[in-house]
């Protein structure tokens, strides 16, 4: 590959990740709104994951896609390159990114055990619960996140800037057992572990949902309002694998040319800047897409959902729904294996990542 090349796809990240920062924190915090102060068929509890879904996934931009990224690339001399804002940048990116993995990971657990129990859909459609599990979460993601504050280091190196060499603080990756360890843990953390559960669980929602289809009689089919329940699985299993695979798919990219580095190319030699390289090239690329996941959720939200694309168009245009475009929706009802009843909005969504 020619240096130009190599020069040309640095300029597309500079454009590309304050552009993805531009669109994608103001469409999660729009996605916050709309869901918040609009009706859009969901249940309290989605509501909830789905609100703090969107704020994690809003400080995943900002940390990274903004403050690591972006403007490291705008300002040569950050501040956040002096100690203690190198680790503690390093830490928040690491925290956000963990929060808005798990956060899907539990939403799709629960989802699964509404589907099976209903007394634990009655434990857990409680506001309170619900709110204790997100916070437990978040906070326990940052916790894990604590140790990447000391895999990166400032220090003091000179620097030519306009034809002037200056002593500028550099927070510079350190090469150490210590340092692979926390980023071998923080990838199985972030990628290898939630692909195998998000996998699991959604094909056990779809097992679930399968099996709950068959166990409807003529009376529950009236009750849902005529929807059959062959185009009610395949609603079902549409929305839990697109959220859910979007995730997998989007991230994979990242989990494998990580490992790849980490294994054949891990040396003191291997300069990843060099994009004659194809392996950085990749690299680069999946970290890309990566961040990419952070800000397409609400897209994936208009897809499967016509109440909130609805709602979410009016918010955009700063409109509201008028009298004679008022939908009114009768909930529908999906019984689980042991026939028990359930209100199908509290299971609208089931998140990707």
């Amino acid at each position: 590959m020619a240096p130009t090349y190599g020069n040309t796809f640095v300029i597309i990240q500079k454009i590309y990740y304050p552009s993805l920062c531009a669109i994608g924190i103001p469409a999660n915090l729009l996605t916050v709104y709309t869901i918040r102060y609009r009706k859009c068929g969901m249940s309290k509890v989605a509501r909830l994951y789905l609100l703090s879904l969107a704020i994690a996934d809003s400080m995943c931009l900002f940390w990274g896609g903004l403050i690591d990224l972006s403007l490291g690339w705008l300002d040569p001399n950050p501040f956040w390159n002096s100690s203690p804002w190198c680790g503690l940048i390093t830490v928040l990116e690491y925290g956000s990114v963990f929060s808005s993995i798990w956060i899907v990971i539990v939403f799709t657990f629960e989802r699964y055990l509404v589907l099976r129990s209903t007394q634990v859909r009655q434990h857990c459609s409680q506001t309170k619960v619900t709110i204790r599990i997100i916070l437990s979460v978040i906070l326990v993601s940052h916790l894990i996140a604590l140790p990447a504050y000391w895999i990166n280091s400032s220090e003091f190196r000179n620097s030519t800037v306009d034809n002037e060499t200056l002593l500028v603080p550099i927070c510079d990756y350190n090469d150490s057992f210590y340092s692979t360890a926390v980023v071998w843990f923080h990838t199985f953390v972030s990628g290898g572990i939630p692909y195998i559960l998000l996998i699991f669980f959604n094909c056990l929602i779809a097992q679930q949902l399968y099996a709950a289809s068959r166990l409807f009689t003529q009376e529950q089919l009236k009750s849902i309002n005529g929807v059959t329940t062959r185009k009610l699985m395949k609603k079902s299993i549409l929305i839990l694998f697109t959220i859910s695979f979007a995730f997998v798919l989007l991230s994979l990219p990242r989990f494998v040319t990580y490992c790849i580095l980490r294994t054949a190319y891990n040396t003191p030699e291997h300069d990843r800047n060099d994009y004659h390289q194809l392996i950085n090239l990749f690299a680069d690329i999946g970290i890309m897409l990566q961040w990419l996941n952070s800000a397409i959720n609400f897209l994936l939200y208009c897809a499967v959902s016509e109440q909130f694309r609805t709602e979410f168009f009016l918010v955009l245009t700063c409109r509201c729904r008028t009298a004679k475009t008022q939908v009114f929706h009768t909930p529908l009802k999906v019984y689980s294996v042991q026939g028990a009843s359930t209100d199908a909005s509290s299971m609208l969504f089931v998140q990707r990542h």
